[in-house]
């Protein structure tokens, strides 16, 4: 096959799980991602929409086949044959579209799963900070104003814990709405390891399926057809010479507007492509600002209890960290959706079938 898997192991692997910060009860149900997409499918009006719309246009296929035997139409029938075509496409699509939902809803909310444990991380550094400056006032050596600096990043750190947990509360009840449940249905993403799963892509090859497959193409190209099989059948001995005129005047429109789609189309795709390659170029950058930052803050706690910097110095320390961590999840999960989306723009799923 053109695409093929590489899992790339990240030198910092960012690892969620949503037990760790928020307790659910015994009747919490963890889905995965192919279970959340399974949910999904089962319970979309829009799947079931399309199915019904493709039983139709194979229900209006064979009344058009019927219908030759008693009055011959070329053009009803390859419209009815196009209709069915097009009918088929929108189902598959229409199962991709819902796995990409589900996919984004579930990737954002393991996005704001991490960045809740990452906030509570920093709360808990923030109360080291405290019981460290209220022992060295005791000792005389920092004043009351680095206590009071440490509560206030305490009470900082407790105030962005519970905005985190609110986002994320937010962020599951999107994800349940997109499985089709109730907003209150205890379900939630499973954990798992957060890794890029990178496919190796061909732009050209994927640009050239896309534009010969893309369901706005496709109606376009049935239009071109008709047109054309119109011109056809009017351009004889027999047909007024206007409604041959019209037949290709109408043809030319639709020529012209299958053109206009598909330079609209090209330019989507390229900047869906664009997205997903500045996403993948951010991780490692961030994978070592992670590192950084957590190593500048390990030899911070160690010069402030040496009385080497000031309280104000440590929490910057400890920011850094929590702001380079969240970088990297928020850049991971913009490429594994980026990647979804392109992978839905060029319409591998048809290509796939």
């Amino acid at each position: 096959m053109r695409s093929k898997q590489t899992w790339l192991l990240l030198s910092l692997v960012v690892v969620f799980s949503l037990a760790a910060t928020v307790q659910g009860s015994e009747a919490t149900q963890y889905v995965t991602l192919v279970e959340a997409q399974d949910i999904a499918k089962a319970n979309s009006h829009g799947v079931k929409l399309a199915s019904l719309r493709l039983q139709e246009a194979e229900v209006q296929l064979e009344q058009a086949q019927a219908a030759q035997i008693m009055q011959p139409s070329p053009t009803m029938l390859m419209q009815a044959q196009a209709g069915y075509d097009l009918a088929m496409q929108g189902y598959i699509m229409a199962q991709d579209d819902l796995a990409l939902t589900v996919k984004t809803d579930f990737y954002t909310a393991l996005q704001l799963e991490n960045m809740l444990n990452i906030a509570a991380e920093g709360l808990e550094s923030a109360r080291r900070q405290l019981d460290v400056a209220e022992k060295k006032f005791a000792a005389g050596t920092v004043t009351r104003l680095d206590v009071i600096q440490a509560s206030r990043n305490v009470l900082n750190s407790e105030a962005g814990l519970v905005q985190a947990r609110h986002g994320l509360d937010l962020a599951v009840q999107k994800f349940r709405q997109s499985l089709g449940l109730g907003l209150d249905d205890d379900v939630r993403p499973a954990g798992e390891a957060f890794v890029v799963v990178e496919r190796q892509v061909d732009l050209a090859s994927d640009l050239t399926f896309a534009l010969e497959h893309r369901e706005e193409i496709r109606q376009l190209r049935v239009a071109v057809d008709v047109a054309a099989k119109r011109v056809e059948l009017a351009d004889n001995d027999y047909t007024p010479a206007l409604e041959l005129r019209l037949a290709r005047l109408q043809l030319e429109q639709a020529q012209v507007q299958l053109e206009q789609v598909k330079q609209l189309l090209t330019l989507e795709m390229r900047q869906s492509y664009t997205s997903m390659q500045d996403a993948r170029q951010r991780i490692p950058v961030l994978e070592k600002g992670v590192e950084e930052a957590q190593e500048l803050l390990r030899l911070s706690e160690l010069m402030y209890e040496a009385d080497m910097i000031t309280a104000n110095d440590m929490q910057d320390a400890q920011l850094a960290v929590l702001a380079a961590r969240n970088d990297l999840v928020s850049a991971i999960t913009d490429f594994n959706i980026a990647q979804a989306r392109y992978r839905y723009t060029v319409a591998s799923a048809l290509r796939e079938q």
